[in-house]
């Protein structure tokens, strides 16, 4: 075999390889967030969400699901942060869709992940539409 074809496999090789490492995506497991960013994502969700959803994310209207358990395992399991977030931010509040500003719904995302067991980590989640597509949603292992 000659050099000339053993360098061009190998780039075709190396730059395959590259686009796969760029197509990759992290999951919340890895810890996206910072628990202070959760904290503040906690007193946001008490003071927008809980009259619908509940001071303890259990829902006190029966409209309102429970951002818990079943919407959270079978709503969001192994979609984007980018897709949940686009999909709070289009419909809640319910009455102002889009009131609050995007850092706000982050971290009220980053306190519902946190109370359903999603490990925090030591970076601050910030609502970055392309970082947030690279991020899947992945329920704790109970």
């Amino acid at each position: 075999m000659n050099k000339s074809v053993v360098i061009v496999s190998l780039a075709l090789l190396l730059g395959a390889w590259g686009a796969d490492a760029q197509q990759a995506k992290r999951t919340t497991s890895s810890g996206v967030f910072t628990a202070e960013q959760a904290k503040k994502g906690e007193t946001a969700y008490q003071a927008r969400c809980a009259g619908c959803h509940g001071t303890d994310l259990r829902s006190t209207d029966s409209e309102a699901p429970d951002p818990t358990e079943g919407i959270f395992e079978f709503g969001w399991n192994g979609k984007t942060i980018a897709e949940t977030f686009e999909q709070i931010r289009r419909t809640m509040p319910v009455d102002n869709p889009r009131s609050l500003d995007d850092q706000t719904y982050i971290d009220i995302l980053t306190y519902i992940f946190q109370f359903n067991g999603v490990p925090s980590g030591n970076q601050k989640l910030e609502p970055n539409l392309p970082a947030l597509q690279q991020i899947v949603i992945e329920s704790p292992k109970k």
